[in-house]
């Protein structure tokens, strides 16, 4: 819907729903005042429309999460800015350092720099001790402290309203 639809100006309206006869000055400033309660209603129906539609902007299939946090928590003015130091940023988590160590069997030349499908002779993976009891994230957030501090469970509210149901995030403070 096109916003100038809820462009309204009620005192003009209210001055031509009136018949020419009945339009003099004195009635017109009261029809004007009278119609200030109009005016607020409608302004703030079109600021919780226009709250809506920026909320509606972001979903689980296009997680732009980046984007929502930035303009709810960060710099509005800075938010296309893809080199301000004090942007939100979202990392994937899923990069770890814990690569498993392979091990062949003997009298097998072939070095391989990922492990070939589950289940194929001639391999045994061995994953690092600390690999198996870490805790894996599948994203993590890195965000200034002024955004974070005083608002974590706000934070926390938006993530999760926006992220895809079963993935794990933390948030990391710089």
């Amino acid at each position: 819907m096109d916003s100038k639809i809820l462009e309204i100006k009620f005192p003009y309206l209210s001055a031509l729903l009136l018949p020419i006869a009945l339009r003099k000055e004195r009635l017109l400033a009261v029809l004007s005042t009278l119609t200030i309660p109009f005016s607020a209603g409608l302004a703030s129906l079109v600021d919780m429309r226009r709250n809506k539609q920026q909320e509606l902007r972001y979903n689980g299939q296009i997680c732009c999460l980046e984007y929502c946090l930035n303009y709810r928590f960060g710099d509005r003015t800075e938010i296309n800015n893809i080199n301000y130091t004090k942007r939100i940023r979202i990392k994937d988590g899923t990069q770890s350092d814990g690569k498993p160590y392979i091990i062949y069997q003997r009298g097998v030349n072939a070095v391989y720099d990922k492990p070939k499908r589950r289940g194929e002779r001639g391999q045994v993976i061995l994953n690092r001790r600390s690999v198996n009891c870490a805790t894996f994230y599948n994203f993590i957030i890195e965000c200034p402290k002024e955004y974070y501090q005083d608002k974590e469970l706000e934070f926390a509210a938006v993530v999760n309203t926006y992220k895809t149901q079963g993935k794990t995030w933390t948030v990391i403070t710089n």
